[in-house]
């Protein structure tokens, strides 16, 4: 935890600034991360855009005594924004830190935070509202396909166009950003502005006591020496999968290498692999992906390989996670917000980015869903983008100094992971994540689709010749909306 600690003193030592460096870096706390997992100090040169706030620009764009109402997501799901507003301080640690945060804003910017919450999770409101010309929000936090819903409607406004929004700084997740990008707009972002982009994020926990009782290799270090990969995972899952009751057959009482949804599982790997259903162009175009030789390639092997369950539990009811603390299978592939859920049990766990192809691929890569995270969206009938984008550029400012350390130190190494190495583990894998446009806007079902021959002997080449016309036809309609 060292250099955390070394971090921490620097951000404390700024004055009046939420430090989002214009030193480009790969770690939310403003060090970087080598290949190896290791965190390096990194120079910040630019103190942060509150620090650029004159009385004049103040006056100019209204913001004493303003109130920045947002909607979020309904507030009894799991992906709402929990760290957006706070009250008073509870003694909970990220809502203290929330609280914190926001006093900071008000007392350097003048604006106060304000959310109402959605009827539903998905905050399916957000289409109805824009259309009907209403402006009470300045900014929503919606599921990331009811973005893409509203970004084809043309109902968003390209974020790169936001006067005070910077999105190449380092409080915004760039690998997000260039995943979902189109035609070189970008119409929601994420990244320290809340820890919910941290929750979705797709990981490999791993079991540390069965690990050690079959002698495996030390996954940290597979990861440091770029040899965690698919191969790799599958050899010491074949290890770990014991017919525990010895009556022959593998069932939920036994032992496996994996545990894993049928409705996600599977797609990890290929996103872990760097495929994607679509990928951009040279025009930054999103093109269909699934003919290709090497998501052919990926695909295949990832289907063939979890077909054996005897090795890998496949299960549609959430039951992998009881699996895992019950200490009956070695790996869980799940969402990092995983990690509180298995606080209250006795399991001896550590978290692990999702494996690399193979060792020469360049970095590991993480996925997340379109259901689960929350990015930043700004509507078309908003008033005001300069006062807007300001605002938004300094709570993501002020979160990345106030929110990630007690998001890392407390909420997961202190209360739910188990050891520093997981924290180096994260630094990889929360900053390093890809959305796939499919994802986003649901062309003719193609992801749902995906995941169901995943966990079948559909013939990939004969599912891509059936429906290649009709994606490629929802691909070019969303665009045609999009971008006129």
């Amino acid at each position: 935890m060292k250099n955390k600690r070394i971090l921490s003193l620097l951000l404390a030592s700024l004055i009046l600034t939420a430090s989002c460096g214009s030193t480009q870096t790969d770690n939310p706390k403003g060090g970087e991360t080598t290949s190896g997992g290791e965190t390096t100090e990194a120079v910040t040169t630019d103190p942060g855009i509150v620090s650029k706030l004159t009385p004049e620009l103040k006056e100019e764009l209204g913001l004493d005594g303003y109130e920045f109402n947002v909607l979020l997501r309904n507030k009894e799901g799991s992906w709402s924004l929990y760290d957006f507003i706070a009250t008073e301080e509870t003694g909970d640690v990220l809502n203290d830190a929330a609280y914190k945060r926001n006093l900071w804003l008000e007392e350097n910017c003048g604006f106060t935070l304000k959310a109402d919450y959605s009827a539903d999770t998905r905050c399916s409101e957000i289409t109805t509202y824009i259309l009907a010309g209403e402006d009470s929000y300045d900014a929503y936090f919606p599921m990331g396909q009811q973005a893409g819903a509203a970004a084809s409607q043309g109902l968003l406004y390209n974020l790169k166009d936001l006067k005070y929004l910077d999105l190449e700084k380092d409080c915004w997740n760039q690998m997000f950003s260039d995943s979902v990008e189109i035609a070189g707009k970008l119409f929601y972002a994420t990244g320290a502005i809340s820890t919910n982009s941290y929750d979705a994020v797709r990981v490999f926990f791993f079991n540390k006591t069965i690990a050690d009782k079959y002698q495996l290799e030390d996954p940290y270090q597979l990861v440091r020496d770029g040899k965690w990969t698919f191969d790799k995972f599958n050899e010491m899952a074949y290890k770990c999968a014991v017919d525990l009751n010895g009556d022959t057959e593998m069932t939920f009482e036994d032992q496996f290498g994996l545990g894993w949804q049928s409705t996600i599982g599977t797609l990890v790997f290929l996103y872990g692999a760097g495929e994607k259903v679509t990928k951009n162009d040279s025009n930054r175009l999103p093109v269909l992906n699934l003919d290709s030789e090497r998501f052919t390639e990926v695909f295949t092997k990832v289907r063939d390989t979890l077909s054996n369950h005897d090795v890998y539990y496949n299960n549609s009811d959430g039951s992998d996670v009881k699996m895992f603390y019950e200490e009956r299978s070695l790996f869980l592939t799940e969402v990092l917000e995983v990690a509180r859920r298995l606080r209250p049990y006795d399991v001896d766990f550590g978290v692990l980015p999702l494996p690399k192809w193979t060792e020469d691929q360049d970095e590991y890569i993480q996925y997340v869903d379109a259901w689960c995270i929350s990015p930043v969206t700004v509507p078309k009938n908003n008033t005001n983008l300069d006062r807007t984008g300001f605002i938004i550029q300094a709570i993501a400012e002020a979160s990345q100094k106030f929110l990630v350390d007690p998001y890392y130190d407390t909420v997961l190494t202190g209360k739910s992971l188990r050891d520093e190495e997981s924290s180096e583990m994260l630094d990889i894998a929360i900053n390093n994540f890809v959305l796939d446009n499919a994802d986003m806007f649901q062309w003719s079902g193609v992801i749902n689709k995906l995941r169901d021959a995943m966990n079948t002997d559909l013939d990939l080449a004969s599912y891509v010749a059936t429906n290649k016309s009709a994606i490629e036809e929802a691909i070019n309609k969303t665009l045609e909306n999009m971008l006129g």
